[in-house]
C-alpha cells in the first residue's frame, strides 16, 4: 500500500490515482470512438477497474489510519494487511 514516510496516505495521494483513472477511462472513450476491438476495450476497461480499486484502497487506508490513533504500528500494519487480501479476492 502506497503511504508516506510518515505513515498515513494523503489526499493528494488519493487525488493523483483518481486523476490517472479519468486518464484511462478517457483512453477507452477515444477507443471506442475509433471503433477499437472489443479485446482492446476490454484490457483498457480492465486496467481503469484495477486503478480505481486501488483508489478505493487508499482511501479505506486513509480512513483506517485516521480511526486507529491509538494503535501502534504493528497493529496498522495487520490491518492493511488483511485489506490488501480482502481486495485481492473481490
Amino acid at each position: 500500500m502506497t503511504t508516506t514516510d510518515e505513515g498515513y496516505v494523503t489526499s493528494k495521494q488519493i487525488k493523483t490515482r483518481l486523476k490517472r483513472s479519468a486518464g484511462q477511462l478517457d483512453g477507452v472513450l477515444r477507443m471506442m470512438d475509433e471503433e477499437r476491438s472489443c479485446d482492446d476495450v476490454l484490457v483498457q476497461l480492465s486496467a481503469v477497474k484495477s486503478s480505481i480499486d486501488k483508489a478505493m484502497k487508499l482511501v479505506i487506508a486513509r480512513n483506517i489510519n485516521n480511526c486507529v490513533d491509538n494503535m501502534d504500528a504493528v497493529d496498522v500494519q495487520n490491518l492493511e494487511h488483511s485489506l490488501d487480501l480482502l481486495l485481492k479476492t473481490k
